[in-house]
């Protein structure tokens, strides 16, 4: 039970401090004054972050500082001091029993221990606020939760669903071997014996894959030779009709040199060049001789260029002969009457014979230096044409050995039995594929005959795990449910009686063993939630005096304002049923404002009164 409370800067509190006795006590206070942020105020310094209060919303004032001291005297007569305050965004708990100190985890282990709940379900069952009488939710919902854990349901539910799970599994594996078992037993002498066969088609096949393997290769490598032998005789027609080009191209040129040979002057070697394209020609009548032809064409460009020099050479000779003549009759006539390399007097006569002298020399000169021009161009014609007859040599090949007569095939044959091979090795790569798969199979069905013994006797023991966890989770599931059964249907009893005594013509109060709270009435079963506000108010407070006094050792219960939803005729009977809650409620603590029903109550009961007035 609570034995002092004290209160600090919370809502309209400045400070209030009560000592409080066991026994029905009634907090009277005007409507305003705070009856319900007191009861706040307790749930917040008892249980904490679980009673869902923002005590920085509830400090006076917004001054975000409150703090709530609470001493609660445990069932084992030693007393938990508990100082829970908040500043600002913090929040602070020191707490101590027996002169230990102890954190809010400590706080929460020696209620637990104590009072023989979870706090959490202490801290919705020993403090009713109003707001429980439209939210139910606030105790009623874990009722189930707590009873299964007070009498031990919960670890024999845990116990069946491990079971559960473990059936699960040995029922797939019971499953899997009544599969793997069902096939026949065969003789395994005549599967061996099968293999047998089986390994020596496979080697067959292999064999057979392997020699159309090799006629592919063979059927390449045929391909390959009548193409490189096709190509080979592409290239001699071209280089033959290269070389007969060459010839003529060689023979127009021998005769554009004999030609020039008659008609030039005595020093000019057309002759030789004549010569040498002729041997030029008859070389490359000779197809074994492709080197000597292209080093003749070679030797006969240097020539004809070197006469293309000499000719070069000429011709500039000649030009300074030809400008030192003009300049000698420029000068004779300058020179007047006077030789112009000895000094003397020249005569008419020999000025005359002088002159004539330099322009036979000059028309000798003239006439050179145009056979000369003409022999330089065609010189240099020459050049030209053999060096475009040396490029187009350059692509002539030397004559390819001709193949053998027993691979002169045509390249499209060639082709038809490359695909005739292939075609032969595919049918023998899947023949070797069956002949496998054969074997294989075999090979399976022979390991699966061996290992029969010993999956007949892992199914008969996933048989037995199987109905082993399936029998002892029934057990635990039917155990469980007698529990409930044995230990919720008093509870139902003791609830209905109690719910008579104020309601006598209302039918009947139920306790599911699930935790929900019905009313029968008749045949028809009405949920909690369609209940009118005083039923909610009497099935909360006949359910939570009884779940405290024989599922926990809590010996308080603060109720806030639990008369109000009652009309007069039923709140004298509300209070009876409060004020005999039983021994194990020590401490029940209501708030009201009906002062009068207070100490009508108080007088006949011998409850006390606590007055709170007005906040200070």
């Amino acid at each position: 039970m609570i034995r002092r409370l004290r209160v600090e800067r919370w809502r309209a509190f400045d400070r209030l401090s009560l000592e409080l006795k066991p026994g029905v006590t009634f907090v009277v206070a005007e409507n305003g004054i705070g009856k319900t942020s007191l009861i706040e105020a307790v749930s917040w310094g008892l249980y904490g972050k679980l009673s869902g209060i923002d005590a920085r919303a509830a400090s006076r004032f917004g001054e975000g500082q409150a703090r709530v001291q609470i001493d609660v005297e445990l069932p084992d007569g030693r007393v938990l001091a508990l100082d829970r305050a908040v500043s600002g965004r913090t929040e602070t708990v020191v707490a101590q029993v027996g002169g230990q100190q102890l954190d809010d985890t400590g706080v929460a282990e020696i209620m637990a221990a104590a009072f023989g709940a979870s706090r959490e379900f202490l801290s919705r069952t020993t403090l009713l606020s109003s707001a429980a009488v439209t939210d139910h939710s606030a105790g009623v919902s874990q009722l189930h939760q707590h009873l299964c854990h007070v009498f031990g349901v919960d670890d024999l539910q845990a116990a069946a669903a491990t079971l559960r799970r473990i059936q699960a599994t040995a029922e797939a594996e019971a499953k899997r071997y009544r599969q793997e078992t069902r096939r026949a037993t065969e003789d395994l002498s005549q599967l061996r014996a099968d293999l047998d066969v089986a390994e020596q088609a496979v080697l067959t096949a292999e064999q057979a894959r392997g020699q159309a393997r090799g006629a592919v290769a063979a059927a390449q490598m045929t391909l390959d030779q009548a193409r490189a032998a096709h190509t080979a005789r592409e290239q001699a027609e071209t280089d033959r009709h290269l070389l007969e080009e060459l010839k003529t191209a060689a023979q127009t040129l021998l005769a554009a040199a004999s030609v020039s040979a008659v008609t030039s002057i005595p020093a000019n070697p057309a002759r030789d060049q004549a010569r040498l394209l002729t041997a030029v020609v008859e070389t490359g009548s000779a197809s074994d001789s492709l080197t000597e032809f292209r080093r003749r064409l070679s030797d006969a460009e240097t020539s004809v260029t070197r006469t293309a020099d000499r000719h070069r050479a000429e011709f500039a000779l000649v030009g300074v002969q030809l400008t030192a003549a003009r300049t000698s009759v420029t000068q004779l006539h300058d020179a007047g009457a006077e030789c112009p390399v000895c000094r003397r007097d020249l005569g008419p006569e020999d000025i005359a014979a002088a002159d004539q002298a330099h322009q036979r020399s000059i028309t000798q000169l003239t006439e050179r230096q145009n056979a000369l021009q003409a022999l330089l161009a065609e010189a240099e014609h020459q050049v030209e044409e053999l060096r475009d007859l040396i490029g187009r040599a350059a692509q002539l090949r030397q004559s390819v050995v001709s193949p053998a007569p027993d691979i002169m095939m045509g390249v499209d044959e060639a082709v038809q039995n490359l695909d005739r091979a292939r075609a032969v090795e595919d049918e023998c790569a899947e023949r070797a594929a069956e002949t496998r798969a054969q074997r294989n199979a075999l090979q399976r069905r022979i390991t699966a005959e061996e290992n029969s013994a010993s999956q007949a006797r892992q199914s008969f023991l996933a048989h037995r795990r199987e109905a082993a966890a399936s029998i002892a989770a029934q057990a635990m599931t039917d155990t469980a449910d007698v529990i409930l059964t044995e230990r919720i249907d008093p509870l139902v009893t003791e609830i209905t009686h109690r719910w008579k005594q104020v309601f006598v013509n209302r039918g009947e109060l139920r306790l599911r063993h699930d935790g929900r709270l019905v009313r029968l009435h008749g045949a028809h079963e009405i949920s909690f939630d369609q209940l009118s506000s005083g039923e909610k108010v009497i099935a909360l407070l006949a359910t939570r005096l009884l779940v405290l006094s024989t599922s926990t050792r809590a010996s308080f219960l603060w109720l806030d304002e639990p008369l109000e939803h009652l009309d007069p005729a039923n709140r004298r009977l509300a209070a009876s049923l409060m004020s005999t809650a039983g021994e194990h409620i020590r401490q029940l603590l209501i708030t009201t404002y009906e002062e009068k029903l207070a100490r009508h109550l108080a007088a006949t009961d011998t409850a006390a009164i606590q007055y709170v007035r007005a906040a200070g």
